[in-house]
């Protein structure tokens, strides 16, 4: 059985909850490193609806931040890219020094959670290649011998960020059109208000419904033209 979710009506705004992500930002205060991650503003669900467009944009927030090339099938997409989407999103999963220690390289990760973060979010079909990673200004370093991944303690600002604009649900898989929203191009009105930007370019993303939350199964840019 299908449902359709619309967000908007062609040629009027987008009502469903706008996910504005400025930034990683990792803060080390008294020995704590907390991490302000790439959703700063979410809007309070107020309908079944509302509450799974809030998820679909949590889960595709580091998907969109590191943009990565069109694949339809999951076990063909870039593994350096695969790779980058998990640690960025584990580093957003309300990491602090309880669970990491931090040293002179950064934060240690161990890559089992890595692989695990990876396996959650792209199925049991990927194989996850332990490597270094590097994104849009950082990088993650991967140390083979002690099985462990360093995340620098600085700021990361992705180029985009997510806008949801229509999912179709049919059983426990979702098809998305998302928008990519220039993080540059977030406006701030004269109230210190979030306004919603139109996006940069969109991508078709389908999801498939897990026990655990969402795995990403295909992301195919929309040609300019195709989106209405």
């Amino acid at each position: 059985m299908e449902e359709i979710i619309t967000i908007e009506e062609k040629g009027k705004r987008k009502k469903g909850p706008f996910i504005a992500g400025i930034a990683i930002l990792l803060l080390a205060v008294v020995g704590l490193v907390s991490i302000v991650g790439f959703v700063s503003k979410v809007v309070t669900p107020q309908t079944d609806e509302d509450a799974a467009m809030q998820e679909y944009s949590q889960f595709l927030s580091w998907v969109v931040g590191v943009d990565p090339a069109s694949f339809s099938d999951i076990t063909t997409a870039n593994k350096d890219d695969l790779r980058n989407i998990a640690i960025c999103s584990l580093m957003n999963d309300d990491v602090t020094t309880s669970s990491y220690n931090v040293t002179e390289k950064g934060l240690v990760v161990p890559a089992t959670d890595v692989e695990a973060y990876y396996v959650s979010m792209f199925g049991a079909d990927t194989q996850i290649v332990h490597a270094s990673v590097v994104g849009y200004g950082y990088e993650f370093v991967y140390d083979a011998a002690n099985g462990v991944y360093y995340v620098p303690l600085t700021g990361v600002t992705p180029p985009f960020s997510v806008r949801i604009e229509s999912a179709k649900v049919t059983g426990d898989f979702i098809q998305l059109r998302v928008g990519y929203v220039g993080t540059s191009n977030v406006e701030v009105d004269a109230n210190g208000t979030l306004q919603a930007a139109q996006p940069d370019k969109y991508a078709d993303v389908t999801l498939k419904k897990t026990d655990t939350g969402y795995n990403l199964i295909s992301l195919m840019a929309v040609t300019v033209g195709e989106h209405n």
